[in-house]
């Protein structure tokens, strides 16, 4: 049988992985809706495809690697081609 300290302590680990994963949840879903705002001001209209592509990358790397290009691409249509094509 498991003691009380040791159950107190599953559940602090619960709570922090938890914790954890929502932190880390937010951090995605913010970097999308920059994104999408990033490309909104830029470049006005956003293909229903792109939009899509953004809202369904649940890491923050590419995302993250997205944004950075947006700021850097003179058209939404090199911004396209620099995502597609990977180049960092």
């Amino acid at each position: 049988m498991a003691s009380p300290a040791m159950i107190l302590s599953w559940k602090q680990e619960g709570r922090a992985e938890g914790f954890a994963e929502g932190l880390a949840s937010g951090m995605i879903e913010a970097r999308r809706e920059d994104l999408l705002k990033l490309l909104r001001v830029k470049f006005v209209t956003i293909p229903p495809e792109l939009s899509a592509a953004v809202r369904s990358e649940d890491t923050l790397d590419p995302l993250t690697y997205w944004f950075d290009t947006a700021l850097a691409a003179p058209t939404l249509e090199a911004f396209a081609v620099m995502i597609r094509s990977g180049v960092r």
